[in-house]
């Protein structure tokens, strides 16, 4: 049997928490259990993997700063 993404049963966090007016462009992805700060623009196609502090543009694979 094949399992692809979680169960249901564990209890870690596994998603990201965005902040107030955070704007994500087309295809972007935002991954893991990642926090993105108030006022945050991230590009399109970006991927995120880190934190992202409040007041921030992020572009690129992976996102730059």
């Amino acid at each position: 049997m094949l399992l692809c993404g979680g169960t249901g049963k564990d209890k870690n966090k596994r998603h990201p928490d965005l902040g107030n007016n955070v704007m994500v462009g087309s295809g972007a992805k935002v991954l893991g259990p990642i926090k993105i700060g108030n006022n945050v623009k991230i590009g399109a196609n970006s991927v995120v993997l880190k934190d992202i502090p409040d007041n921030v543009t992020v572009v690129g694979v992976p996102r730059r700063n």
